[in-house]
């Protein structure tokens, strides 16, 4: 059939200004190549289009991830290769119109949801702890990009030269759009720069909640003025009764029924099938109805997302289920297909340089808003310009914004175009610069950092981290074996590492301030400090803490809170855990990368605690008629000094017995590298100190002469079976006789070359590896000194 019409506009699902031609309606499957061309049917073009989009879109992400670039950024870029703004007519086989509305509507489906998840994820309780800087911030930055905006376009349309009442319109929503800054972007490109938790993220994602509020507050003020003035005076009357009954419904009715349906659920299990398909049906419900009453069916599924908690159970429930299908599948169709609607040529027109002079306007307010609020708090211009570039920039929500605007035909394709190059070049930019500038460990990352075996507190503060239940009685354990004294109190600061799941704002509270679902999760760590506490009068104190971060950033938490805390050790569980017959029970790699960040950054030094066997072989409370035997394998280093200084804490406890083997070279002279005659000064200044500090008969020194690495394994041998503790440090020189043909068989470099071939043991009994302070930063001050 041949017959064509050009639409206009058709319904509410708008086809702008494109040829349709009619179609067999019965062309969906394919019968294969020998009958006709597979194209033609529409479900093999959907297959392929999706897998095209897929591969383009990723490919750009891999080229661009080097220069801090975004996932949606990559995938508008990776439509537009495959669009007709690069390839031309070439498109028109695999992207034919009639598949286009098709492919459309599934991304949108997959919108729809993400738009749900993205409102469940936001919590809105966040909104009373907003302090006042991120007020002024967000509410400035809001406010002056609108004036310098509007300014722009009202100077512009004095002259002869004005923009026609079609393309103004779309100027005037634009001018606004830019002015907002939505918190789902921002904590989206803070996630892919892992700064969510750092303290420019935070300040920026509460400054976003901020302006976010102020722009729906803004654009339904407008939308009623506008509807009253473009249609009829009458229509606000009974359009905001009728919204208002609407979200009334979905917040009295839908979300109690939500959450009883997530309710039936037990605690740690996954959701019912039955279950999660009542609940998107729900979410389907409320997209169709907000489309009824003119909101969309994005907003209303975003709105009903809000209303319901965030995190556990619900959030983390859906993220799981739909994450993946959403995210990593319909998404980056929805972004790519806004690029390939992105006509690139129309940017050529004459009238796009003064679009472009408004738009520049508006970023410049944004910067201004920004930078002079900021400046009025005390933070530095370096600081203030990287949260005026976070806040520049966009995202998804702004993307379905734009494609709603054109298909409703607020916005011309011309302006379609310009909103859309902007936003990748504005958001390619702001990324940049920011990963560029911006390093959250600057502030922590010292030179110097606190060791025990340098502090001149009166008491011992530490940080002890812990992700799992598992960690808490080896901790515990290790507490007690301090040797807490009226004398020389320890003070804990304990971490709970919570990964972030369901919700976009990630945080860093005390105890105190925690939400009903982390005092839950908590209560078996709480008591359990608790008691230790009360077993020991006051000689251990004890601060509970908790982060909810992406594990890629969580490290930036745990050392802001040493930092804060004058933590002289950060004490971290291994990623492994031994069961019984030292069969490993698990094993987590995103806690070893955490491991890795806290040992590369930390103010202080780092302990990595080792539970091997049963965890009962390390009482909980220490029994004063049992004795407990550590020993500390020294061969020379900053490391070892601080495990020894360590040592020297616990051996004064009553129930505590301690051996110090020292290995030392049978060909002293050959050990060369980077171990110099000031490290072995300052070993053997160490171990007199310690000698003369240490007034008990429980304590054995012994001096082990050996050959190279075999030698000095032999020796660990014949020790593994009668210690319940190790302690090492973790660097030593790589070209010590002591430890020679030891690297090359390393499986976990982060416990060092003693610490790991101890963990490959087939005993039972726990490993303490320390580390003083990095071992580049130790080589970079040697070197130094040396020029």
């Amino acid at each position: 059939m041949s017959n064509s019409q050009e639409l206009n506009r058709t319904d509410n699902n708008y086809i702008s200004n494109n040829l349709v031609t009619c179609q067999y309606f019965n062309v969906i499957h394919s019968y294969g190549i020998w009958h006709h061309n597979p194209l033609q049917g529409t479900t093999p073009v959907l297959l392929l289009q999706m897998v095209v989009i897929f591969l383009s879109t990723r490919a750009i992400y891999f080229l661009l991830r080097p220069f801090h670039q975004t996932t949606v950024m990559a995938q508008i870029l990776g439509g537009a290769i495959i669009g007709p703004s690069i390839l031309g007519d070439d498109t028109s086989t695999l992207f034919p119109m009639r598949s286009r509305h098709i492919l459309r509507t599934f991304a949108e489906f997959g919108m729809i949801l993400h738009i749900f998840v993205l409102g469940v994820q936001i919590d809105l309780g966040l909104i009373k702890h907003i302090r006042r800087r991120a007020v002024a911030i967000g509410f400035f930055g809001c406010l002056i990009p609108l004036i310098f905006g509007m300014s722009s376009f009202h100077l512009i349309q004095q002259q002869k030269s004005r923009f026609d009442v079609e393309s103004a319109t779309g100027i005037a929503a634009s001018v606004a759009a830019n002015s907002m800054t939505s918190l789902v972007v921002v904590t989206s490109v803070l996630k892919e720069l892992n700064m969510l938790n750092s303290e420019l993220g935070r300040l920026a994602s509460s400054a976003a909640m901020v302006s976010d509020i102020l722009s729906w507050i803004t654009c339904m003020i407008l939308n009623g003025v506008s509807d009253a003035y473009n249609s009829n005076p009458m229509k606000p009357l009974y359009m905001f009764p009728s919204l208002f009954g609407f979200y009334c419904t979905m917040f009295f009715l839908l979300r109690p029924l939500t959450i009883w349906i997530v309710r039936k659920t037990a605690e740690g299990e996954s959701m019912k099938q039955s279950h999660f398909i009542s609940i998107i049906c729900i979410v389907l419900g409320v997209g169709f109805v907000g489309t009824c009453f003119g909101q969309g069916s994005f907003l209303g599924c975003f709105v009903f997302g809000l209303c319901l908690p965030d995190g556990p159970p619900l959030g983390t429930q859906l993220v799981n289920k739909l994450d993946f299908f959403t995210s990593g599948f319909l998404i980056p169709v929805f972004c790519a297909m806004s690029g390939i609607r992105w006509e690139m040529y129309l940017l050529k027109e004459s009238s796009t340089r003064k679009m472009e002079l408004i738009m520049v306007m508006s970023y410049i307010g944004k910067f201004t808003g920004v930078i002079l609020s900021s400046s009025f708090f005390g933070i530095s211009f370096i600081k203030a310009s990287c949260l005026a570039f976070i806040m520049c920039c966009r995202g998804i929500p702004e993307i379905a914004m734009y494609c709603m605007w054109k298909d409703k035909k607020t916005i011309t394709s011309q302006i379609f175009a310009l909103l859309i190059a902007n936003m990748v070049i504005v958001t390619s930019i702001a990324s940049a610069v920011v990963g560029y500038l911006y390093d959250p460990s600057r502030r922590y990352k010292l030179d110097v950092r606190r060791a025990i075996s340098k502090t001149r507190q009166n008491n011992l503060r530490i940080l002890v981290c812990i992700n799992k239940e598992e960690n808490m009685n080896p901790i515990i354990s290790l507490l007690e074996a301090s040797n807490p004294t009226r004398n020389f109190p320890i003070t804990a600061f304990v971490l709970q590492l919570i990964e972030l799941k369901g919700s976009v704002t990630a945080f860093l509270k005390p105890y105190h301030q925690h939400t009903q679902s982390v005092v839950a999760s908590s209560t078996h760590l709480i008591n359990s400090f608790a008691q230790l506490e009360r077993s020991y009068h006051g000689n251990i104190v004890v601060q509970h803490f908790t982060t909810i971060a992406p594990y890629a950033s969580m490290h930036d938490d745990v050392c802001t809170l040493a930092l804060d805390k004058r933590a002289v050790i950060i004490i971290v569980p291994f990623h492994k855990q031994w069961g019984v017959n030292c069969l490993v029970e698990s094993s987590e790699l995103p806690i070893r990368a955490l491991n890795g960040n806290i040992l590369d950054k930390a103010p202080c030094s780092v302990g990595v605690l080792v539970q091997r066997g049963k965890i009962k072989s390390i009482r909980p409370t220490f029994d004063f008629q049992l004795s407990y035997h550590i020993v500390m394998l020294f061969v020379g280093g900053a490391d070892d000094r601080e495990a020894l200084a360590y040592s020297r804490l616990m051996v004064e406890h009553p129930n505590i017995s301690l051996t110090v083997v020292w290995f030392v070279s049978s060909d002293p002279d050959t050990s060369s590298g980077i171990e110099t005659t000031d490290d072995r000064d300052l070993d053997n200044h160490a171990f007199d100190e310690f000698k003369d500090s240490v007034v008990t008969k429980k304590i054995t020194l012994r001096v082990e002469i050996v050959k190279d690495g075999i030698g000095t394994t032999r020796v660990i041998q014949t020790l593994t079976e009668n210690f319940d503790l190790f302690i090492v440090g973790k660097n030593h020189d790589p070209c010590s006789k002591v430890t020679l043909g030891l690297s090359e068989w390393i499986e976990y470099p982060e416990l060092g070359i003693i610490g790991d071939t101890l963990v490959n043991s087939s005993e039972e009994f726990s490993v303490l590896v320390v580390q003083q302070q990095p071992q580049e930063i130790r080589h970079k001050r040697k070197a130094f000194t040396k020029s």
